[in-house]
């Protein structure tokens, strides 16, 4: 899941527990010592939540943190499925043997340097 992604989930779900609350972006603004055009920011997605505001938030909407992050990691993961399912599809579709050998090997060792690095 990508950043910008995975900021708009978080927002979503800050939004919605505020909705919930019935709490305006100007109240969750004043408490946690922001502006409302933060809330906004936040809401939205544009901007990223830091682990201490998520805690005042959380102490104010009486919310446990991981209220706003529980279950979007299995989201992403899908996603992640979904590509290496279409990867593997495609590179099935090489008929010369030795390329289709090398592309795996290729992509075998990007992943390698990925997770060691």
């Amino acid at each position: 899941m990508k950043d910008q992604e995975l900021n708009l989930a978080i927002g979503q779900r800050l939004r919605s527990v505020r909705a919930a609350r019935g709490v305006t972006q100007s109240e969750l603004a004043a408490h946690i010592g922001v502006a409302f055009q933060q809330i906004q920011k936040y809401e939205n997605g544009t901007n990223r939540l830091s682990i201490a505001v998520m805690l005042r938030l959380c102490s104010f909407m009486k919310v446990d943190a991981g209220w706003f992050v529980n279950g979007i990691e299995t989201e992403a993961s899908a996603g992640v499925e979904d590509e290496a399912a279409y990867l593997a599809e495609e590179i099935g579709r090489i008929s010369d043997e030795t390329i289709r050998r090398n592309l795996t090997m290729l992509i075998h060792s990007l992943v390698v340097t990925d997770v060691t690095n």
